[in-house]
Parts: structure tokens; C-alpha cells; sequence
């Protein structure tokens, strides 16, 4: 088992390296027309992304990058079977919140999405020799992150204080599914159990450190 660890972490840096080479806009770069320039990338990002309230997912998958030092995420330009890589392991990104701008009420039932998906990606890899079609939750480390606040006329997007991050090692998702290798979502109580405990954003590095280590243990012990 630890070869094949090994080949899945050469990989996985491969990939990183191709999926995030891409040019990171600066926000004074401008679009033009006929030789004039428009407007800038600052005001499409304005334009796109001002309402910060509904993207909690984008948040928090910032966040976590943040957290983890990585200024680049693979999942940025194209499909990928992870969000992004931190010493060479595959980290999933998760998210949920009580308050969403188009809700006149705080929603009660948190759950978070953690369907399998087919290997194909891998190829030939560490991960696909099986035939490239087998479902599973292809990465090391599952970050939940809950957006906790539950004041829906005092929502401020910019108050990292108000997310929790629970993380949890994948293969102990996959034994709490066992009886249903597929299942598509789990409940937020399910999370806080296997989690143990949720962090605080400085508290996140050493979580997932300390996940990455315990998964590391559990398949080197197969």
C-alpha cells in the first residue's frame, strides 16, 4: 500500500503543477476594444463577485486555501476529481450555511455533499488501474466548513469567525458508509461526530495536518 500512496502523491503533484499554471489576472489589467481600453478586471470582479453572501462555497474553499498556504487551487479551470492539493494529498471542500441572501428564514437542515464520482480522471494511474469507472471519493481529506451564524439581518461575508471547519479523513467517511458506498450526503450531526471537533480558522493547518497523518497511518496499516 505504500507504493501505491506514493505514486498517487507523485501524481497528484503532477497535476498540480499542469492545473495551476494558470495566468492569475491582476486587478488593474484591462479589457479593450478596438485598441481602447474598457474597464478592468476589477470591475469584473465587482460585477461577478460583490455579492459575497451567496457565494459561501467560493469562500470557503478560499478560506481553507488560505489556511493551507496554497495560492493556487486545481479546480479552478477545469472539472477535477479534488479542490486542490497540500503536501501532495487531495483535500475536498464543503460548505453550508444557516443564511443565504435569498431566504427569508434560517434554514435548519445542514447537510454536505460527499457522492462519489467515477476514477476515470486518474487514467492509468495510482487511481485508475482498475478500469478508469469505480466510484469513489477521491481525496485524502474532507474539509466541512459551516458557516455558524444564524442572524439572517446581521450576515457580515467578512467575519471568518463565523465559519467552523471540520475535517475529516476520507477512509473514515467510507467506513461510516460502508452499508452505502454510494451515499450522496451526509448530515452536519454526522460530521460533528466523526470530526470530534470543529476549529477555528488559525486551528485549520494543524487539523488537516493531523488528518493527513491519521489516514497516512490507516493505509500503510492495510
Amino acid at each position: 500500500m505504500g507504493k501505491k500512496i506514493k505514486a498517487l502523491e507523485i501524481d497528484v503533484a503532477k497535476r498540480k503543477e499542469k492545473l495551476t499554471a494558470y495566468h492569475a489576472y491582476a486587478p488593474d489589467e484591462m479589457f479593450h476594444h478596438k485598441g481602447q481600453d474598457l474597464f478592468s478586471v476589477l470591475d469584473f470582479w465587482r460585477y461577478a463577485y460583490g455579492q459575497l453572501e451567496g457565494l459561501s462555497d467560493t469562500l470557503a474553499e478560499f478560506f481553507v486555501a488560505k489556511a493551507l498556504g496554497i495560492e493556487k487551487a486545481e479546480n479552478v479551470n477545469y472539472w477535477t476529481a479534488y479542490d486542490m492539493a497540500y503536501r501532495n494529498k487531495r483535500i475536498e471542500v464543503k460548505a453550508t450555511s444557516y443564511v443565504h441572501p435569498w431566504n427569508t428564514s434560517v434554514s435548519k437542515v445542514r447537510t454536505f455533499s460527499i457522492e462519489p464520482t467515477n476514477n476515470s480522471y486518474w487514467g492509468n494511474s495510482a487511481e485508475g488501474v482498475n478500469g478508469g469507472k469505480k466510484l469513489s471519493r477521491q481525496s485524502e481529506v474532507y474539509v466541512f466548513c459551516l458557516n455558524s451564524n444564524m442572524d439572517i439581518h446581521n450576515n457580515d461575508p467578512l467575519n471568518v469567525d463565523d465559519w467552523i471547519f471540520y475535517v475529516v479523513p476520507t477512509f473514515e467517511i467510507n467506513i461510516y458508509c460502508k452499508e452505502n458506498p454510494n451515499q450522496k450526503k451526509i448530515s452536519l450531526n454526522v460530521v460533528r461526530r466523526l470530526a470530534k471537533n470543529g476549529v477555528a480558522f488559525h486551528e485549520l493547518r494543524n487539523a488537516v495536518d493531523a488528518a493527513i497523518g491519521k489516514s497516512d497511518n490507516y493505509y500503510e496499516e492495510l
